[in-house]
């Protein structure tokens, strides 16, 4: 059965780990700890099965997780799983070597040396970031890759019902021109989220986000494609979201401006981009923090 959270950690940390475990459960987040819920003979492999099931890996990151190289293969394994993360810092250490490189741009939540006052920011982080992976998993991506059998056969049954229709039409001296309908995957990447302007307003200050990237390869005779843009706060907060039909994204440098917002305090530090399609399926998707 999936769970919400899959707490990786070292085992010098299990206390902070069951603390983190049962502030999460209290607030219905269901947990996953190695410590707990092995029900299997074979660790590793419970360990795998656990954090596929999963919709977030949380590291609880130490001194003591960051020289683990257990923890560095269960990040390497959400991140093959293209699940979501967290990092929970309890101490002064920072990422380094392969942690670094897959979990530097993931959202955090700064615990040390007070975590009591972060369980506020720890819920809500954790609870979006949930609710996010609930969308893509229902995205088509995710639909092929967990049924690819089922796929490859409709791909051939449609491979031979085209080359069946073209090869009567052109029997019969027809003619026909019809868009390629595409399921293929799309990458988004958000390569610049930044405040770029403040102003004074009667009331107070006015601060200007935007979000600007790439969309690759080109979405090319898609029609209803939409991109949408949470906008959260420190506390992990929604605080607005904009939608902007595809074909209206305005160029800006290199890439695509994905959405802009105006709001009263420069505390905006996170952001969901989601390329979403007619149906309202995620068909691609990228965050990044400030």
């Amino acid at each position: 059965m999936a769970h919400d959270v899959y707490l990786s950690y070292d085992e010098k940390d299990l206390e902070t780990a069951l603390n983190v475990c049962e502030t999460l459960e209290s607030n219905g987040l269901k947990c996953w700890m190695k410590n707990r819920d092995v029900d299997d003979d074979n660790r590793v492999r419970a360990i795998i099965k656990a954090i596929k099931q999963t919709r977030v890996l949380l590291l609880i990151h130490s001194k003591n997780s960051k020289s683990s190289k257990f923890i560095n293969n269960e990040v390497n394994e959400a991140f093959d799983a293209d699940k979501s993360f967290l990092v929970y810092y309890i101490d002064e250490s920072k990422l380094e070597g392969g942690l670094e490189y897959f979990l530097k741009t993931k959202p955090s939540v700064n615990a040390y040396p007070n975590p009591e006052e972060k369980n506020d920011i720890l819920i809500k982080l954790t609870k979006n970031l949930v609710k996010k992976q609930k969308r893509q998993d229902g995205s088509i991506k995710n639909i092929i890759n967990k049924n690819k059998k089922a796929v490859a056969i409709g791909v051939i049954a449609l491979v031979v019902l085209v080359a069946a229709v073209g090869f009567m039409m052109f029997n019969g001296n027809g003619t026909t021109s019809s868009e390629p309908v595409n399921v293929g995957d799309f990458k988004i990447k958000i390569t610049d989220f930044d405040m770029d302007d403040v102003t004074k307003q009667n009331l107070g200050w006015n601060y200007s986000y935007s979000v600007i990237g790439t969309i690759s390869p080109t979405p090319e005779g898609q029609s209803g494609l939409k991109i949408v843009v949470d906008f959260y706060d420190q506390t992990g907060k929604l605080v607005d979201t904009t939608e902007t039909p595809f074909e209206d994204a305005k160029i800006s440098g290199s890439g695509y401006l994905f959405g802009s917002l105006g709001y009263e305090s420069k505390d905006i530090s996170y952001v969901e981009v989601q390329l979403i399609d007619g149906d309202n399926i995620i068909i691609a998707q990228d965050d990044a923090q400030r």
